[in-house]
């Protein structure tokens, strides 16, 4: 079995990785954490979140209902969405997006 210990990490900023969400009938776009690169090839949005407020809410369930539609198109590779709310587990909690 191949590990899945991410092989590419990158900050967000300035990268144009935007998700559209709605947040009380107004349109917005999620600029994501991070992109993760996995080394068994799935690309992993990552948030690093303490507190979870009402909109961070409604931007995460935007982020699962992107990745899945991005993965269903097939073009850009398998991709998952992940909230870490503990850095120190992040790499344990990597491995199970992994494995799915």
């Amino acid at each position: 079995m191949r590990s899945s210990a991410p092989v590419h990490v990158a900050r967000n900023d300035h990268l144009g990785c935007l998700i559209p969400d709605e947040l009380l009938g107004v349109n917005h776009t999620y600029e994501p954490d991070f992109l993760v690169k996995l080394t068994n090839g799935t690309t992993v949005v990552l948030e690093i979140k303490g507190f979870e407020g009402h909109d961070d809410r409604a931007k995460h369930e935007a982020a699962k209902k992107w990745v899945r539609a991005v993965s269903n198109w097939g073009q850009l590779g398998e991709w998952a969405f992940h909230v870490c709310r503990d850095p120190q587990v992040l790499a344990r909690e990597l491995g199970a997006v992994a494995k799915g």
